[in-house]
């Protein structure tokens, strides 16, 4: 009689003979320890978190606080922001002008504390507001 036999059968039985479950009279049960090894490889993934978002403040309202800043981690709603603030557990999207960027670049490379000065503007999106800085003076 002719046996019959199918891809996933076939895979079954290399994957035992290869991986030193050629001994086990059951392949699908080096399967499921295939399977098993995999979920839990599957389950230590970290997932990307979003960037927190910046909240909404009417425009026009001064901004100066002291705190620490990073470069910007993802794709921001408008061109100008280019860095994170972060501040008594809040966090502020930050736009620069060159001089002001070059300080707070280096203040993010070496992780230094900041004082920034500047003013809330709003971005082309909705809930999409980020502080113009006009001053930037590292702290110690």
């Amino acid at each position: 009689m002719y046996e019959r036999r199918t891809a996933n059968s076939d895979f079954v039985t290399h994957f035992g003979n290869c991986c030193g479950f050629a001994g086990m009279k059951k392949p699908s049960l080096a399967l499921l320890i295939a399977g098993a090894a995999l979920a839990g490889v599957a389950g230590c993934a970290q997932i990307k978190q979003p960037p927190a978002q910046a909240r909404a403040v009417p425009a026009g309202l001064r901004f100066d606080q002291v705190g620490s800043v990073t470069l910007f981690p993802g794709e921001p709603c408008t061109p100008q922001i280019m860095f994170s603030f972060r501040s008594a557990g809040s966090t502020v999207w930050l736009g620069a002008p060159k001089h002001e960027a070059k300080i707070l670049t280096e203040a993010a490379k070496s992780n230094q504390r900041v004082h920034i000065s500047g003013r809330w503007r709003r971005g082309g999106l909705s809930n999409c507001s980020y502080v113009a800085v006009t001053s930037a003076e590292l702290t110690r």
